[in-house]
């Protein structure tokens, strides 16, 4: 779900985050290797850049990024809200806890097996009681290679459906068969084509019971592959948490012939400095959000 919050980042947080020391995530504290500052934007181009901020954050991590904790106050609630996360070596999600205030609301939890591929994952919500769980099964079909991936879904311990999933060597998702809880009855089938750019382009859906297959045409599989890119931000300039606005505008000023290109109707590009600072600008057609996300990182 899509809100726009009111974000109000309290300056005391930000002036003394170098100082702190450590961070409490869950039951433990944790020694700060790294600060992270969020912003994001929506934004118009009139005669200058204007940027409207939407939401922000202050992210804690220790020096590995294994844990991190990240606090916003959203004055409408006059609440904070906390994201606890916790990574394997691999960087892969272990479990992460949302807090408003300090009262828990969500707890989720993944696994994964020694070749790094999910096997479980749960979502526990701590506010109407409902868990939903899923186990991953894998295979490999001998005759097309394809690997079969087999989910079975429960929803407060019971069990609610089964999906396969069929990858092709290429590790693309070509095929999906939705079963009934009795892992016998077919829902539907759903298969994909894919465009150049690596999103899906159709969607063509099966119901065996009423014996029906529907076409649903993806505009992003449409949309050419320069219109999602990484790129290096481009400029030496030293960038703080002081000076943020201001070099956004520059930055977004010398950038418009990238995000005004007349072929990219939707798009979404990530720009790097290489060593502190990330800026992710993107565009949708549905209602014609532009929404600029600025990352800057401090270590400590």
């Amino acid at each position: 779900m899509k809100r726009i919050i009111t974000c109000f980042i309290l300056l005391t947080i930000s002036v003394s985050a170098h100082a702190q020391a450590t961070f409490k995530a869950g039951w433990n504290n944790y020694q700060t290797g790294m600060i992270i500052h969020e912003y994001t934007y929506n934004y118009t181009f009139t005669d200058s850049v204007r940027l409207f901020l939407t939401d922000s954050s202050i992210i804690y991590a220790t020096a590995d990024s294994m844990v991190t904790e990240a606090i916003c106050y959203h004055i409408r609630d006059n609440a904070v809200y906390k994201s606890v996360n916790f990574f394997n070596s691999k960087k892969q999600a272990l479990k992460t806890e949302e807090y408003k205030d300090d009262n828990l609301q969500q707890a989720n939890e993944w696994r994964y097996d020694d070749k790094g591929r999910k096997i479980f994952q749960s979502e526990d919500n701590k506010l109407n009681g409902n868990n939903y769980k899923k186990n991953y099964d894998y295979a490999t079909d001998k005759k097309t290679g394809e690997t079969i991936v087999t989910e079975t879904a429960y929803y407060n311990g019971k069990i609610e459906f089964y999906t396969k999933s069929y990858y092709d060597k290429n590790s693309q998702k070509i095929k999906e068969v939705r079963l009934n809880d009795n892992n016998k009855d077919i829902i539907h089938i759903e298969n994909y084509t894919y465009g150049e750019n690596g999103k899906v382009k159709e969607r063509s859906v099966y119901f065996p019971e009423f014996k029906v297959t529907k076409k649903f045409q993806e505009h992003e599989g449409d949309l050419l592959p320069k219109c999602f890119r990484s790129m290096p931000m481009g400029t030496n300039e030293k960038i703080n948490i002081h000076t943020r606005i201001s070099f956004v505008k520059r930055f977004m000023t010398r950038m418009q012939p990238v995000i005004f290109d007349k072929d990219c109707d939707e798009f979404e590009y990530k720009f790097n400095n290489g060593t502190n600072c990330e800026i992710f600008v993107s565009s949708t057609k549905v209602n014609n959000v532009k929404k600029l996300i600025f990352r800057l990182k401090d270590k400590v």
